[in-house]
């Protein structure tokens, strides 16, 4: 009787051995292009994001999240804070396409608030935030292609809204509308990276009455500043 046992549990040895040794099926590669390939990975990577700090994880944590190696992001990104700026300009791509879209509709600078609302809640989102900040404190050069300097996408949104006033500007025009425009964008950002020591400095609350209060003040402002200016210009 103990010798069968013993055979038995030989023959089970082996079985799991045996079992081991045979590797399963790899479920089949989906072929994607890379563009694709690397808009999954942000898209993971956003994921991420979402929950953490840039600086509470790395690449490992992006690749796990798009079921992808650690070397397919390398390939693709380079290093950690190429993957974040890429992240980044994905998020402003974004925010320039929603803006191109409104300014074709009509009249922009009639709607100041309804522009600056669009920039208002792009920053309100705590992914960008977080990026914009971990790239500030960075202090890379590379991040310039990041914040849409390289490929000047902000004056394309200028363009449009100049184009909306004359389809013929003067170089003293253009000068004024990139210049405000470029004040209101400056002011929102830096509302939107410093409201909580700013609020605190006036000993007020952060939170949506002083977010909206805001985007009023900064809107009538820039109103009243642009259409000084263009009378002064075109008349």
């Amino acid at each position: 009787m103990a010798r069968a046992r013993r055979i038995e549990k030989r023959i089970e040895k082996l079985r799991n051995r045996l079992i081991s040794k045979v590797k399963p099926d790899k479920a089949p590669r989906r072929r994607r292009t890379p563009d694709e390939a690397r808009q999954e990975i942000l898209a993971a990577a956003e994921r991420v994001f979402t929950d953490a700090q840039p600086d509470q994880v790395g690449l490992k944590d992006v690749a796990r999240a798009a079921g992808v190696s650690h070397a397919l992001i390398t390939h693709y990104f380079g290093t950690y804070a190429g993957l974040i700026e890429a992240a980044l300009e994905r998020k402003i791509h974004a925010l320039r396409a929603e803006m191109l879209v409104r300014l074709r509709e009509s009249n922009a600078l009639e709607r100041p608030l309804e522009l600056l609302g669009i920039m208002f809640s792009a920053l309100e989102d705590p992914v960008h935030l977080r990026l914009m900040r971990w790239l500030l404190a960075s202090e890379r050069p590379s991040s310039l292609h990041a914040i849409g300097l390289q490929e000047q996408g902000f004056k394309e949104i200028c363009r449009q809204i100049i184009l909306s006033v004359t389809p013929t500007p003067t170089p003293e025009l253009t000068e004024t509308i990139e210049l405000a425009l470029l004040t209101g964008v400056s002011a929102a950002y830096g509302y939107s990276l410093m409201k909580v020591p700013l609020a605190g400095a006036l000993g007020r609350a952060p939170g949506v009455a002083l977010d909206e209060a805001i985007k009023r003040t900064l809107a009538g402002m820039l109103e009243t500043y642009l259409h000084a200016k263009l009378d002064e210009t075109l008349n």
